[in-house]
């Protein structure tokens, strides 16, 4: 080095910080000339403070970087058939492309609550496929913090033109407010003897209340109840073992009468209709004699004939009984009149 000019030594130098600072850029900028790593597009409504040359981080871990943020302004990608108004170019290092699903999720945020925005990704399922390069998804917009605070001075505002356009409205309101609670207010001072009294008969009710239910209570539960609940299972019991055999004998009975009727042949089964035909004639004239026998009873009653007459006129009877005694002290009359 000795031996060198000074303008040799000059330009070394030179071409070491030339050096060094190209090595600089490459380390800050994430530029490796052996690994260029893979595109990918994401789409976004509003990818808040997101800015060139950002982060694109997998946790903690810096895989990438943003490279460009282009307007689209709501156009159609014929690639995807939808429409776009903000896209994100990002590269990735090529190392991770194994890692990064087609379900992957992209969003918007920061270091801090004041530091740089990035862009970071939730890799997605191991079984779903590898995102390809130059595919394009679709992001998840960060919060709009903006917008929040101007709907929330909007509803401010609101409220403000309200209570001002309605200033003599509110102040008869709360009047009147103030107005009811002093009156009750007084109410319950000069009735505070009542409102106890009240509170204590509503306390005694409750107390009898939970009193009656408690000893309804020890009543269902009691000895004489399950006493009666197990007589009654005991002879639902009982029922339930005796009617099998009843149902039983029931079917043998109706199985036997089919196998009857099964065994008569068409001129007995006509015979048999003949006879109920005539029981049922038989049985109309003991109705018609019946119907004529409660009209003689009917008639003897209502004292109409000779038979009623004598029957149902106390006259005629007391005559016909004095003439009997006379003949029977003077039977000469039969065969001699005066």
């Amino acid at each position: 080095m000795k031996g060198l000019s000074l303008e040799i030594r000059v330009g070394l130098l030179i071409l070491v910080a030339i050096v060094l600072f190209g090595v600089f850029a490459v380390v800050i900028s994430d530029v490796n000339p052996l690994n260029d790593g893979y595109i990918v597009y994401v789409d976004f409504n509003n990818p808040g403070n997101l800015q060139p040359g950002a982060s694109v981080n997998v946790g903690s871990f810096r895989v990438g970087r943003v490279e460009d943020i282009a307007y689209r302004g709501g156009q159609l990608d014929p690639a995807t058939h939808r429409r776009s108004l903000i896209r994100v170019r990002a590269r990735l290092n090529r190392e991770i492309k194994n890692t990064v699903h087609d379900d992957a999720k992209f969003y918007v945020t920061s270091t801090s609550i004041v530091g740089e925005s990035l862009l970071a990704i939730e890799p997605g399922n191991p079984e779903r496929p590898i995102l390809q390069e130059n595919s394009v998804v679709v992001g998840v917009d960060p919060p709009r913090m903006d917008l929040a605070l101007a709907m929330a001075y909007e509803m401010l505002e609101s409220i403000s033109s309200l209570l001002r356009d309605n200033r003599e409205e509110i102040e008869s309101m709360l009047h009147a407010a103030a107005n009811m609670i002093r009156q009750i207010d007084g109410l319950l001072t000069r009735h505070a003897d009542r409102v106890d009294r009240i509170i204590e008969n509503v306390e005694q009710i409750t107390n009898e209340t939970n009193e009656l239910v408690a000893g309804a209570n020890r009543t269902v539960n009691g000895p004489q109840v399950q006493r009666i609940i197990r007589n009654v299972d005991h002879t639902m019991a009982s029922v339930s073992r005796d009617i099998d055999p009843i149902l039983a004998d029931a079917r043998s009975i109706t199985h036997k009468v089919d196998n009857l009727l099964d065994m008569l042949g068409p001129q007995q089964q006509q015979e048999i209709q003949s006879i109920l035909h005539d029981g049922s004639e038989v049985m109309a004239r003991v109705d018609t004699i019946t119907q004529d026998a409660q009209s003689i009873v009917t008639h003897i009653r209502e004292g109409r004939g000779t038979v009623g007459a004598m029957l149902m006129d106390e006259q005629l009877y007391d005559d016909v009984q004095e003439m009997v005694r006379d003949l029977k002290h003077n039977p000469w009359k039969l065969f001699w009149r005066e």
